[in-house]
């Protein structure tokens, strides 16, 4: 009978502790999960900004491209040639700089 009645008086003293310390629990676990969710909503926006950020770079670096394929063909209507070809280009220009 010593068993029973510590059990007796035992079990309730755990119980009135037990449930507590599982409310703390379960409320520490929430305010953990809800900041767990505010972060990936953060990451999320943060993704978002910088595929925006992508795409706008590539645009520009698009109208750049253009507007340099422009010129350079601009450039080269100019100068009155078909050659694309920058060594001779540079060969051209050397040889008519050159004193004869």
């Amino acid at each position: 009978m010593g068993v029973f009645e510590f059990l007796i008086a035992t079990v309730p003293v755990v119980l009135f502790f037990s449930v507590p310390l599982y409310a703390i629990n379960l409320r520490h676990k929430q305010k953990s999960q809800k900041l767990d969710i505010m972060k990936i909503q953060e990451e999320k926006e943060l993704e978002q900004l910088r595929q925006e950020n992508f795409i706008i770079e590539n645009k520009q670096m698009q109208l750049e491209l253009d507007r340099m394929k422009e010129e350079r063909e601009r450039q080269r209507l100019e100068d009155g040639r078909d050659s694309r070809w920058l060594i001779q280009d540079t060969e051209d220009r050397m040889a008519d700089k050159k004193p004869s």
